[in-house]
């Protein structure tokens, strides 16, 4: 599996979807490599739960919720690294009355501005610019050169302010299920599951028929829930979202920017330190329009089975039991082999 999982990394650092593409250009762009990770998905996935009202309403009613990362347990979760000192220095030195000097020369003699600064701008307002620049006389260059220079601190403030949205965005509009290979991990148990007074769900994926798929509207449905699900990728550097920052940046700023990879969220998203490792997580991403500023976003789909915590109380065990009777799923219980000399939690069916 984990060979495998390098392929999926390679070919998802290889993959930009830029902003501007249709829904039907990004899934042409996406299908190699989703098609990939489905004949890679685990026959089993496991979802730890501790007990309370909220998620036996869930086991339920076979709503799995997805929320955004600031509800995690780890800090670095989806927390965007970039490159400050590079924004800084691309500010200052695109200020200087050097470069500028040396654009308006360029510009005289037929030359073209940057391709980046149509980026930014648009082509409509990058003309306009090209036209101030070309007519400026170095006393023009100097004053505005010099009027930013005395507003720099002012300038930088207000940069970081931004640069700190930019931190938080993620974190606060990427919506995620976490998923396990395993259902025997003892730390799992104890962090996810209540100190092994929780349950467990079981899920096939590879015959996941999710609602909205079935669902005759299809794009044309606002509340239409999109899903992909994907394996982490366990790293001991973090994830570089520089481009990602840079684009940002100018948006805020009210530039013509465009986000170059519209991926960075789901990249973002799935490089965790190689200190989780142990977890082997996979998170179910869910997204629809309009859903910047929800708590959460989640999708209908029916476990397989359920496995009840070593020390699960005899009155969850039996509201749980008689749900999962309802429902016709199997359901295991774990236990401890005193007898055994391996620390592994086992399970027996019921």
């Amino acid at each position: 599996m984990e060979a495998k999982k390098r392929i999926f990394k390679e070919m998802l650092e290889k993959i930009s979807i830029p902003a501007d593409l249709s829904r039907e250009e990004w899934r042409a762009l996406l299908s190699p490599m989703l098609e990939y990770v489905y004949d890679i998905i685990p026959a089993r996935l496991f979802r730890y739960r501790p007990c309370n009202e909220l998620q036996f309403d869930a086991f339920y009613n076979d709503r799995i919720y997805a929320v955004n990362a600031q509800m995690f347990n780890d800090p670095y979760d989806c927390l965007i690294q970039y490159d400050k000192d590079y924004l800084y220095n691309s500010i200052s030195v695109g200020a200087s009355i050097e470069v500028i000097k040396q654009l308006r020369d360029c510009l005289k003699h037929g030359g073209n501005l940057p391709e980046l600064w149509e980026s930014l701008y648009g082509e409509e307002r990058a003309k306009v610019i090209k036209d101030i620049i070309c007519n400026a006389t170095d006393e023009d260059l100097e004053q505005q050169v010099c009027t930013f220079e005395v507003n720099k601190r002012d300038f930088f403030n207000n940069i970081d302010a931004i640069l700190k949205q930019a931190e938080d965005y993620l974190r606060r509009n990427t919506f995620i299920a976490c998923f396990s290979e395993t259902v025997k991990s003892i730390t799992m148990w104890s962090h996810y599951a209540d100190s092994h007074k929780g349950f467990v769900l079981e899920y096939d994926f590879r015959n996941l028929n999710c609602q909205c798929d079935t669902c005759n509207k299809k794009d044309t449905c606002s509340d239409r829930v999109i899903y992909n699900l994907y394996p982490i990728i366990y790293d001991n550097r973090r994830y570089d979202a520089t481009s990602f920052v840079e684009c940002y940046l100018g948006l805020s700023l009210g530039l013509n920017s465009k986000i170059n990879d519209k991926m960075y969220y789901t990249k973002a998203a799935l490089y965790k330190s190689t200190q989780w490792q142990y977890e082997k997580e996979w998170r179910l991403f869910l997204n629809k329009d309009n859903s910047i500023g929800l708590s959460c976003l989640n999708i209908k789909v029916k476990p397989v089975a359920i496995y009840y915590g070593n020390d699960i109380s005899a009155i969850n065990k039996k509201i749980l039991s008689g749900m999962a009777k309802e429902k016709g799923i199997k359901e295991y219980q774990m236990y401890i082999d005193t007898q055994s000399d391996r620390y592994s939690m086992k399970y027996r069916r019921l």
